[in-house]
Order: C-alpha cells, then sequence, then structure tokens
C-alpha cells in the first residue's frame, strides 16, 4: 500500500474511533475478542477474572477460515496479521497469551513498493482541481465512504478533473461545461479520462461523450465519442491532421439504454513507444490501441472548450444527445490496463440466469474430433481439425467429416478427408475412417505447405441407390486457392469425345495426356514408358499420382517444388468425390469430376463445405445439389466470387453446373453483373448451404461481405436464380453458416445455425418460419455455444430432433476441435425462463456492524439507499463492493428484522430489471446461520426423548467461492496467447504491414483489405456514411430524446450495411440497421466480441484480431483468451468478475459506525478497557480491498 493511501485510510479509521466507532467492537475482530457471548444480554460485561490468564478467542469462523461467501480474503488475511504503523502483530501470539514489546514507530512520507508506475509529468493544478480531487478523502473523513470506494482504490493516480452526476437534456441543450477546467487538461502529457453514463435506448448514431474543440477552427478538437454503438476517439491538430489510428471500427460497443464505462489512456513517447500511445476501452476491457502518436491536448494550440455532449465546433454545435453522467475523472497518468479495469470493475456484466423450459433439451458438447494443445499436436499427432459436415444416412447413422490438419490450422498442407460414425445418434463415434489423404512431398521447398492438398467437404446422399458422396476440392502442392497460377493453364483436353488430364513437362511446351490406365502420351499422341497411378490402392489413396518410368517410381504428377517428377498437372482448383456403398464404412478411390463442372473461365471452383440435398419434390425429384462457389480470371478473389450449385440427375454418374446467383444479375441502381465478368467487392457471395422448400423451390443461404444474411432463391432446381437477393436482420459475420429445412406440426421451417459474432464467435441457431410466398419469418434464437465458433453443419436427426458439428476450441486450444451437440424442438422454439427482476440472495452480517447485501445479478448505486427495516429502523449505505454486493451498517438490536423496502435513495439493476427487497432478512450468519456461540450450555434433556442437539462447531468451509451459479473463482494467471484469429498462424510481434493481398473465403482467410472500387450498386440503396464527423449547422433538440439533428447528407457508396472504407476520420452514420464497419489496414486488438466475457487473469486481455479473422500485430498487451458472450438480446453482456479467497485478492471491510460503547464504570471491566484501547489504537489499520499484497 502507499503511503497516501495509507496515510488517507489511517485518518479515515482516527476519524471513526475519535467519535466513537467500534474501538473495542474492531478490536474484537482484530484480536478475536467477542465482549458479548451469544447467549447473553445485550448490556453484559466480561469480568477482569474472566481474561486473567487466558489467551484471546479465536477468529468466528467465518473469519478465520475466510469461508465469507464470494468476498475475498483480505479481511481475513488483515486481520489475522494486523499492522499498526508498520508493526507487525503476530495473531499467534496473541492467542497464545504470549506478550510482545510492541516497538512505537513514527510514519515517514516514504511510500511504501507497489508495482503501480509512478506518476510522471504531473501538471501544476489550480484550487479548483485540487478541491475536486480532495472530494473523496473529504467524504471519508467525514465519516462517508464514496459510493464506489473499491473502484477508486488505484494508486499514485491523481483526479485532476472530476464531474459526479450531471445529465445532458433539453434543459442544459445538451451539454455540460467544462470550460473552467481547460487550463487544466493542457498540461497533461500523461492521462487518463474515465468516464462513466449511460446513453438513452435510442441514442442518436453518432454522439460526444467528453471533447475539447475550438471556436476558431472546427477541424482541430479531441473527442470520445458513440458511433453506431462503438466507442471511438478522434483527435486533429490545427491542421485536422488526425493524431490516432482510425476506431470507427474497433471491436467493442457500448451498450445503449445502459450503464457503461469508457476510458481513454494517453502516453507521451519514451524509448519503449518512440511515438506513444493511445488505449480505449469500454467496461474495463481494452477494445483497441493505437502507436501512432501519444498526441493529445496540449498539441491543440486553439482549443477553447471543453464540455460533455454537444460539442461547440467553431460557430456550430454539434453531436449532442441525452445522457445520464455517472462521473467523469480525468487523471494525471495512463492507468494500466489492471488499474482499468479496478476503475470500471463496477460495469462488469453478465448474463442473465436463464433456465431451460419444461421439455427443452440439450446435450452436453462431445468433442468428435479434437484438436491439439498450446500448438502441440493431440495424441495422434494432429494439431487441428476444420470444416465439418454432418450427414444422417438412410440407416439412421451419422457420419462427421472434418478436414484433418497434420501440421497446422491453415488452408493448406498435409489435410486429410476423414470421417467418423456414429449409430446411437451421437452417443459414441467410431475410430477415424480417412477417405483420401494424398502423400507429402518429402523434398519439399516449404514442408509447411509440402502436400497436394485435399480440403472442405461436402456429403450427401442419393436416397434411392443409398450410395453417400463426398465432394471437395483439391490443388496440387501449395497454398491452395492462394497459390494458383495467375494466367490459366490448360487443364484437359479433348481428344476423339474423351477428356484427358494435361501433363506439363520441364523444359516443354507441348501437353502431354494422361489416358487409358494411366499411361501418359505425348502431345503428337503417342505412348511413352511413363505411367500415372489413377488407380490408387495404398492406404488412403495416398498414391494417387504417382509417376512411374517402367517401375521405377519417379515423383508425383501433384508435386511442384523440388520435383524429381518431369510431369505436373496445371495449377488450377480441381472438385474430386469419393462414395461410399456400405454407411460410410469404406469409400471409393478419388474421382476427378472437375471437367464435368468447371468453366474456362472459372479461375476457382470449390464447394461451400458441410451438406448437399437430394431433391424430394417438383419436376427435379431426386437430383442431388451441392453448393459451391466460383471466382473469374479476371479480380479472383477481390471481386468475382459468386455462389451457384453443382448437380447430377444420373445418382452422381455424371455432374453439371448449376447457375450463378451473379449471373446477368441486375443490381437495384441499374448495374449489371456477371459472375464470369464481374468486379463488385459488395455483390460477392460465397460459401452456401442450400435447402428446398416444400414448394419445390431452393433457398441458398450464403456467406457475404455486407454483414447481413443473403438469401437467394431457384424456381428450377439451382438452372437460374431470382434477381432480386433477400437480406434479413441476421448477423453475417463473413464465416460459413449451415441451413436445414423440417416440418413440424403441419408447419414449415428453416434452421440456420452461424456464428453470431464478434468475429468468428458464439455460435447460435435461428428458427424462421416459411411463409405462403416462400419468405422468411425469423422467431428465435438461441446460443449453442459460447466463445470460439466458425464453419458449422447441421441435419435434423430424429422427427423433433436436430444435430450440429461446429468448429470450436478452448483457451490455448489449436483451432479446431470439432464438436457436436443435439438438441430438440422445444429448445429451439420455447422461450427460456428468465428473471424478471433483480433479488436479494442474502443480506448477511459478515463483520460487527457491517451487512453485505447480494443480489442475483448485477446491479449499480448511484443515490445512496438507506434499508426501511420492519421494526421502523433504518440500515444506512457504505459502499458498492462489487457488481452484486452492496455493504450497510446496521445497528446490532436490527439484526434479524426483515427489510421492507427503500426508505430513501435508489439501488438500479445493470439489466435494466425492477430491484426486489421483498422477503429479505438482515441476518448474523452465512447463508442466514445463527452468529456464532463461544459457550454453549450442556443440555442435559430432550423433547419427548429426542437426543439432545449435538454442540460441535461446524467444519471449516473449504470449498470454491463463487459469484457466478456454482463456478469457482479462478486464481490462476492465464499464459499469454500467442496464436492469430481463428487459427491463424501466429501473430508477429511487430506492427503489421497494410494487407494488399486477395480475400480468402476457404477456411481462416479474412476479408481483403485492399482497395476496394466504388460500389454504386447494391441492395436497398442506403445513403453512404462520411468519412469526417460532420459539422453541426443546424440547432440544438432541446425536446426528450431527439438528438441534435445533422444536414448533408452525402451519396451513399456502399450497399445496405457495407463495409465502410478504411479511414482515419470518425464518419457519421447514416445507413440503416447493421450497418458493418470495413475490414481496414489497422489492426486492431481485440478478442472477443463486443460486450464479451473477460478471461480471469491478472492481465487485462487486448484484441489481436484483425477483421474476420485476419491475422494481428501484437503491440504488448496479452491477448484475451476469455470466451465471448454474444451480441443479441440480454445475451450479450459479461458475467461478474469472480473474486477469490486466495491469494491475490484479497477483501478488507471499512471501519463501520459503533452505535453505542460498551458499558463503563464497572470495576470488573478493567482489564477489558485496557485490552479495548490498545484494540482501538489497532483499529486504524486499513479497511480496504487491494489486489496485491502491502
Amino acid at each position: 500500500m502507499n503511503q497516501k493511501n495509507y496515510d488517507r485510510k489511517q485518518r479515515y479509521g482516527i476519524r471513526k474511533f475519535a467519535v466513537g466507532v467500534a474501538s473495542v467492537t474492531i478490536g474484537a475482530v482484530v484480536f478475536g475478542v467477542n465482549p458479548v457471548l451469544a447467549n447473553e444480554q445485550g448490556n453484559s460485561t466480561v469480568t477482569a477474572a474472566e481474561n486473567n490468564n487466558q489467551g484471546l478467542s479465536e477468529l468466528p469462523k467465518e473469519v478465520s477460515s475466510g469461508s465469507l461467501a464470494h468476498l475475498d480474503s483480505e479481511l481475513a488475511g488483515k486481520l489475522a496479521t494486523a499492522k499498526d504503523n508498520g508493526v507487525e502483530v503476530d495473531q499467534d501470539k496473541l492467542k497464545k497469551n504470549e506478550t510482545t514489546e510492541a516497538e512505537t514507530t513514527t510514519p515517514t512520507n516514504t511510500p511504501a513498493a507497489d508495482n503501480t508506475p509512478a506518476p510522471a509529468d504531473k501538471p501544476e493544478t489550480d484550487s479548483a482541481t485540487t478541491e475536486a480531487s480532495n472530494k473523496d478523502q473529504d467524504k471519508e473523513e467525514e465519516g462517508v465512504l464514496p459510493r464506489d470506494y473499491y473502484a477508486r482504490d488505484i494508486a499514485n493516480a491523481t483526479p485532476v478533473v472530476e464531474k459526479e452526476d450531471v445529465e445532458t437534456n433539453a434543459k442544459n441543450g445538451q451539454r455540460v461545461d467544462l470550460a473552467s477546467e481547460l487550463n487544466t487538461l493542457k498540461k497533461l502529457q500523461n492521462a487518463t479520462i474515465h468516464m462513466e453514463f449511460k446513453p438513452d435506448a435510442k441514442a442518436p448514431d453518432f454522439y460526444n461523450l467528453f471533447s475539447v474543440s475550438s471556436d476558431k477552427k472546427k477541424d482541430e478538437y479531441f473527442t470520445m465519442a458513440v458511433l453506431n454503438n462503438t466507442a471511438l476517439i478522434e483527435g486533429r491538430d490545427a491542421n485536422g491532421a488526425q493524431f490516432y489510428d482510425k476506431y470507427t471500427d474497433a471491436p467493442l460497443q457500448v451498450r445503449p439504454g445502459q450503464w457503461n464505462s469508457v476510458t481513454f489512456t494517453v502516453e507521451k513517447p519514451t524509448a519503449e513507444l518512440p511515438h506513444g500511445r493511445v488505449r480505449l476501452y469500454v467496461n474495463g476491457v481494452l477494445s483497441r490501441t493505437s502507436l501512432k502518436s501519444g498526441h493529445f491536448i496540449k498539441d491543440m494550440p486553439d482549443v477553447t472548450h471543453a464540455q460533455i455532449g454537444a460539442t461547440k465546433r467553431a460557430s456550430n454545435t454539434v453531436w449532442g444527445s441525452n445522457l445520464q453522467v455517472r462521473n467523469l475523472t480525468v487523471y494525471d497518468r495512463a492507468l494500466t490496463p489492471d488499474e482499468v479495469q479496478t476503475r470500471s470493475q463496477l460495469f462488469e456484466r453478465g448474463d442473465l440466469e436463464n433456465k431451460l423450459p419444461e421439455g427443452a433439451k440439450i446435450s452436453e458438447k462431445e468433442d468428435v474430433f479434437e484438436g491439439g494443445m498450446h500448438n502441440q499436436p493431440n495424441k495422434d499427432g494432429i494439431k487441428s481439425y476444420r470444416i465439418p459436415a454432418l450427414l444422417k444416412t438412410d440407416k439412421g447413422t451419422l457420419i462427421a467429416g472434418a478436414d484433418e490438419r497434420r501440421l497446422h490450422s491453415s488452408d493448406w498442407g498435409d489435410i486429410g478427408m476423414v470421417v467418423r460414425r456414429s449409430e446411437d445418434k451421437g452417443k459414441t463415434w467410431s475410430d477415424r475412417v480417412t477417405i483420401t489423404n494424398l502423400r507429402d512431398n518429402p523434398k519439399a521447398s516449404d514442408p509447411s505447405i509440402g502436400s497436394p492438398v485435399n480440403i472442405d467437404m461436402v456429403l450427401v446422399q442419393d436416397p434411392e441407390t443409398k450410395r453417400i458422396f463426398s465432394i471437395y476440392d483439391m490443388f496440387p502442392e501449395g497454398k491452395g486457392i492462394f497459390g494458383m497460377a495467375d494466367q490459366r493453364e490448360e487443364a484437359y483436353k479433348q481428344i476423339d469425345g474423351k477428356t484427358y488430364q494435361i501433363l506439363y513437362k520441364e523444359g516443354e511446351d507441348g501437353s502431354y495426356t494422361i489416358r487409358e490406365n494411366g499411361t501418359v502420351y505425348t502431345p503428337d499422341g503417342k505412348p511413352t514408358d511413363y505411367r500415372v497411378v489413377v488407380d490408387p490402392v495404398k492406404p488412403s489413396y495416398s498414391d494417387k499420382g504417382d509417376l512411374y518410368q517402367g517401375d521405377r517410381l519417379l515423383g508425383n504428377i501433384y508435386f511442384t517444388s523440388n520435383k524429381t517428377s518431369p510431369f505436373r498437372v496445371a495449377k488450377d482448383s480441381y472438385l474430386w468425390m469419393s462414395y461410399s456403398d456400405d454407411d460410410g464404412k469404406t469409400w471409393s478411390a478419388p474421382q476427378d469430376i472437375t471437367p464435368m463442372v468447371k468453366a474456362d473461365w472459372m479461375k476457382f471452383l470449390g464447394v461451400g463445405p458441410g451438406v448437399g440435398i437430394t431433391l424430394r419434390t417438383g419436376p427435379n425429384k431426386g437430383r442431388i445439389v451441392v453448393p459451391v462457389y466460383t471466382t473469374n480470371r479476371t479480380n479472383h478473389l477481390n471481386g468475382s466470387q459468386s455462389s451457384r450449385i453443382i448437380y447430377s440427375d444420373d445418382h452422381g454418374k455424371t455432374w453439371h453446373m448449376g447457375g450463378g446467383v451473379n449471373d446477368n444479375r441486375t443490381l437495384y441502381d441499374g448495374t449489371v453483373v456477371d459472375s464470369s465478368t464481374m468486379n463488385n467487392y459488395y455483390a460477392q457471395n460465397t460459401e452456401a448451404s442450400v435447402v428446398q422448400l416444400n414448394n419445390g423451390d431452393l433457398k441458398l443461404f450464403m456467406r457475404g461481405l455486407t454483414g447481413d444474411l443473403q438469401v437467394a432463391t431457384s424456381h428450377d432446381g439451382g438452372l437460374t436464380w431470382d434477381n432480386n437477393v433477400d437480406r434479413y436482420d441476421v448477423p453475417d459475420v463473413y464465416v460459413q453458416m449451415a441451413a436445414t429445412h423440417t416440418v413440424q406440426n403441419g408447419k414449415e421451417y428453416i434452421l440456420l445455425a452461424n456464428a453470431n459474432g464478434p468475429g468468428r464467435k458464439n455460435g447460435y441457431i435461428r428458427v424462421a418460419r416459411v411463409e405462403e410466398d416462400g419468405q422468411l419469418t425469423w422467431l428465435h434464437h438461441h446460443l449453442i455455444q459460447e466463445g470460439e465458433y466458425a464453419y458449422n453443419s447441421l441435419q435434423q436427426i430424429g422427427p423433433d430432433e436436430f444435430g450440429l458439428l461446429y468448429e470450436h476450441h478452448a483457451p490455448g486450444g489449436v483451432p479446431y476441435t470439432l464438436s457436436f451437440k443435439k438438441f430438440n424442438w422445444d429448445f429451439l422454439t420455447k422461450e427460456r425462463i428468465s428473471p424478471k427482476e433483480a433479488k436479494v440472495k442474502y443480506a448477511i452480517q459478515k463483520w460487527p456492524g457491517i451487512i453485505a447485501m447480494e443480489f442475483d445479478s448485477e446491479v449499480l448505486v448511484n443515490k445512496a439507499p438507506t434499508l426501511q427495516l420492519a421494526n421502523g429502523k433504518t440500515a444506512t449505505f457504505m459502499t458498492q463492493y462489487d457488481t452484486k454486493t452492496l455493504l450497510f451498517t446496521v445497528n446490532p438490536e436490527d439484526m434479524g428484522q426483515r427489510i421492507t423496502g427503500l426508505a430513501d435513495g435508489a439501488i438500479e439493476s445493470m439489466h435494466n430489471l425492477p430491484v426486489s427487497l421483498a422477503g429479505s432478512k438482515l441476518s448474523d450468519g452465512i447463508n442466514g446461520s445463527e452468529a456464532a456461540i463461544n459457550e454453549v450450555p450442556e443440555f442435559t434433556g430432550g423433547v419427548n426423548g429426542v437426543e439432545a442437539a449435538v454442540t460441535e462447531e461446524a467444519p471449516e468451509y473449504t470449498g470454491p467461492l463463487a459469484t457466478v451459479g456454482e463456478e469457482p473463482a479462478p486464481t490462476v494467471e492465464k499464459p499469454e496467447f500467442t496464436g492469430g484469429v481463428n487459427g491463424v498462424e501466429p501473430a508477429v510481434t511487430e506492427e503489421a504491414p497494410e494487407y494488399t493481398g486477395p480475400l480468402a473465403t476457404v477456411g481462416e482467410e479474412p476479408a481483403p483489405t485492399v482497395e476496394k472500387p466504388e460500389f454504386t450498386g447494391g441492395v436497398n440503396g442506403v445513403e453512404a456514411l462520411v468519412t469526417e464527423i460532420p459539422e453541426y449547422t443546424g440547432p440544438l433538440a432541446t425536446v426528450g430524446e431527439e438528438p441534435a439533428p445533422t444536414v448533408e447528407k452525402p451519396e451513399f457508396k456502399g450497399g445496405v450495411n457495407s463495409v465502410l472504407a478504411a479511414s482515419n476520420e470518425v464518419p457519421e452514420y447514416r445507413g440503416g440497421a447493421n450497418f458493418v464497419l470495413a475490414a481496414s489496414n489497422e489492426v486492431p486488438e481485440y478478442t472477443g466480441g463486443a460486450n464479451f466475457v473477460l478471461a480471469a487473469s491478472n492481465d487485462l486481455p487486448e484484441y489481436k484480431g484483425g477483421v474476420n479473422g485476419a491475422e494481428a500485430a501484437i503491440h504488448e498487451v496479452p491477448e484475451y483468451k476469455g470466451e465471448t458472450k454474444p451480441v443479441l438480446a440480454a445475451a450479450n453482456e459479461r458475467p461478474a468478475k469472480k473474486l477469490s479467497l486466495g491469494q491475490g485478492a484479497t477483501y478488507q471491510a471499512p471501519a463501520a459506525k459503533q452505535n453505542e460503547l460498551p458499558n463503563t464504570g464497572s470495576k470488573e471491566n478493567t482489564t477489558f478497557i485496557s485490552l479495548g484501547l490498545v484494540a482501538g489504537l489497532l483499529s486504524v489499520l486499513t479497511f480496504g480491498k487491494k489486489r496485491k499484497e502491502d
């Protein structure tokens, strides 16, 4: 503890002692003395004889054991080893009645050592600032603790500006003027701005929280603001130049209509930070770091205004909104991530505990394909499994398919196509069966990519022949879709009506061909003595493509580096097929179906992984349909991806290409695109899942770049698609999704599974009703898997039962493990039983005169509440301990009284629920038990022959402590995660260069960040976002909820919910719902999602991912490793921080006011009074919660 805080808390203890604050009682807590036994009257006294030659009694069980429900250990720890001005009091010696000579020491001004950075460059403060900074100290010296005492427990950080309990509304022009603080703010080099606020539920799209600005230069300002719920910062110099990297697409959002905290820190340049650093936190979680500069208000020479809310920019006032501001504090240094977490701890929140309704069922997670941990392979030598495919066969067998990625989780290298089977609906699974795994190039120049690639599987069964097909992508050795040749290489040649694969020979220009039995023919049609294995026989068909000359193995035609074979195939993408006729137990050798379906203009052709379907009705009944997507050779992944299907009408003997969704498609503005030639970023659609409706239509659920769900419709079995692509208010975070069709109770529905975000996190199952016109009405959505979640596959496995195979991994796991869950229709459609109010779990006396009231969900005190008791008395609020616990003082004689309500003040729910105190009672023991009794009279009888009650003391509680459900509070530190996001290679630890590569849709690759063409088409024609905070030229709103109006709306350049072009300036949002910000060249440091769960760790995690899975540059803060919460409805909130009674997280109660002093004047009290005086002097120990040892 630093000297300042020690002295402050000591002064508080002395003041309380001086006015009669529990000198004897606190001494009793310190030393374990109980002056009034539980079986005695309140005015009983303790005789000298009772204490002569006796050691002090044991601490009460609930103190000595540390068993204080979810409260942590500082009380027990501090009381067991009390300190008075630096002299340690040995509790054990006291208990043994050993005398210890204590030397009197004089406190010095030297602060105790701690790990908190010393303040740097503290500015001079004027009298007003000094008065503000001493506000809390004055309160404490007057015997009043701040309402958030523990959240303010930050060492060596001086508030230089502080405002509490102000509002911006119509009465004050939505603005609180802070001009008197401007000179103080201009002196800061290192600083923290912390703001606690509650916006309106329908706040404007853009509004300011705190800002400084100029009455001369409208583009010279600093703002901490909110855009479409995303917290951001922006600073500009006198010329309007940006100080910081872009924050408009920072990942963390505030919760509209709820209490939030946003914290900004700035640090000047140092040797370690040559340009300085700024950070932005939302509700205590680091959202983004910028190393561009450490500029701040001191670098804005012309600023003349400081304000909360509406901002004066030159002659205009802009960016206003209605805000409730609980606190604005500016500190004289940059708080550390841990300190920001402490300061914001009351704004953490978890999910409301929802219970499943009767009949709703969901199984536990079963890991079917288990990936490695901590960058190490699993027991079978496999690092990663990816790309799930789940099929229910006609026999009821479940077949789970996967990419088995031996070396890493990337989309290239040694990948096998594998399956496992379950004949009991997923309870147990067979050993792995390998469909195919081509052998590695033993001399590859890069072993990590030194294998021909099979990737992305679709499973589908023909209901008539019972044959099961597996169709998957194939690439020669290299980086798959990212290693294709720039120029087209012809892959096949027609000769005498037959199609043969072309081989390219080193040093020659002609095209060799592979003909019957694998014999290689010369360009002029002559057979050679070279032979290619086209009918492989080795396990996993690993010898497919091996090249022999006579009986000598030369190499493999799919190898491309350091080849020992003179031949290779075209560097192109291929589509292969295997099949099983025994319910998935064995599989045929791969067959190349590429020449049947791939057109010359197609650069890439790949499947939409998961499952296909067989049409069950209509003129094309029996048609096997498999979703695929393509790119053209002009723009490849940057603007030409298009969803489509391939199909077979002859039970899989031949295959044909269906129409593309973007074939001859007219966009809303009249622009016509075609998949063979298009270059339109926003009109792209990629991996898809296909279903058939009862009316015969096909629905294609497509991964896209607009941030919401795109669905295409075909009326002819996939040959053509409607020009209009339906858009639904369902999140699409640019990752594969899975859909299936079902009929329940005579009605038709679609089930959709996908990641809800942020990024590839939080898997949801959604239910849509199919209307008569084929449109979808979305009814329900439920979280199926928290945390990491990417690709998935969904099947109906019973009349009202469904199975899901999906990608997930725990912290430290290699992306990914493929897990299985099953659930029923009631789980999907019945509403959860959710809390209707925040209730008191218990109100117990933890220490003499101090009640801890814990609620079942997070609450917040703004106006100090006073509890009304049934006997007409009251209990007084002290402070808020954590997100669920409030501390009150109470008279001893009021213990056992019921709480009837609030006499004054308020308690607010962080979930906006009503708060109920009904039925709660002041109890003097944990869980309502009676207080500890030191002397129990012997019981010699009984009632009706019943034996006497046993008087043994209850055993000490040694179990875990919890604040949420049954989960114990973690006490270990988590190792730093050094990988990327969603399985990308480990992130580099230097600043990331601008990404100029292609857009990836296979596996982990992210959306591109290359320059995007101006989009003049799109759907629904929403106006564009401007790339600068607009100047407000109209009047301020002065009535109710109305935000400050905006003017001059520029032309929209994107589509609905379009991706915003990279920019360092704050745009004014003018679009519609589900606006999605762009993939940018700046790398965000966020690991989870909006409003996600914080990992149990001493270090605050920082996001290291990119946009939709791109690798991140790690600046310096350990990556977030916890699981995240979903964004929809009430499920987007963080759980309460769990506190431990172990080391590193401690609790100490603040001193409570004693309502009466012990009786005096009795001869028998002499010894007791002496002990009381000693106890009183020692009672000045610190009663504050700390997270680090003194």
